[in-house]
């Protein structure tokens, strides 16, 4: 099975190229979405945030507040290292087994998004790895729609980021994301054509 790896800086796109690949019959998963699930209440890692971080956190729901958390991570020093520590290794645990249960299920390709690939060491996870760039502005803008917050917020969540030009020099392939979707999804369909060509030549 072919597996590739998408990354990018917050607001870049990454979301939308994995729909591209979906698109055209990938399986894909999300980390993100990874992350969400295993912080749900009784699920694996609910426990040791919310012993790490407080009821401060909590929702009167019982699940995780998470602006209140994003907040926390963005504001308190220590804190984005502290609830990496608790999450990451479950969430690379998930991942893997998902990617082998889409093994199993003979799946030919597979899409993963992940936020922190290269922060997390997971580039050997994957066939390829392609990070999603956008204008630096772009990216500012996207995160204070998307988060609510104001400009100086969404810029200090990707100032603890590693800069999407470091990214893009770690990448096999770099898709540019400039807010046209047809065009995002020309570039994945492009790209997935060359790969599956690639992959043919080698056998």
């Amino acid at each position: 099975m072919l597996k590739i790896g998408v990354t990018g800086s917050a607001g870049s796109g990454k979301s939308l190229v994995c729909d591209g690949f979906r698109r055209i019959g990938l399986i894909t998963l999300d980390c993100d979405e990874i992350a969400r699930q295993v912080v749900e209440p009784e699920q694996a890692a609910y426990n040791q945030v919310v012993k790490a971080f407080g009821a401060k956190i909590v929702a009167p729901d019982r699940t995780l507040d998470r602006p209140a958390l994003r907040r926390m991570i963005v504001n308190t020093k220590g804190s984005r290292e502290k609830l990496e520590s608790i999450l990451h290794p479950i969430i690379i645990s998930e991942t893997v087994r998902l990617m082998d249960d889409a093994v199993l299920s003979k799946q030919k390709s597979c899409a993963v998004e992940v936020p922190l690939l290269f922060e997390l060491g997971m580039e050997a996870l994957f066939d390829v790895v392609v990070v999603v760039t956008a204008e630096d502005s772009t990216l500012v803008d996207r995160i204070a729609a998307r988060d609510g917050v104001n400009r100086e917020s969404a810029q200090k969540l990707l100032d603890i980021q590693m800069p999407q030009a470091e990214k893009a020099q770690k990448a096999d392939y770099v898709i540019e994301n400039r807010g046209e979707p047809e065009a995002v999804f020309k570039s994945v369909d492009v790209l997935y054509q060359k790969l599956l060509n690639q992959r043919l030549t080698k056998k």
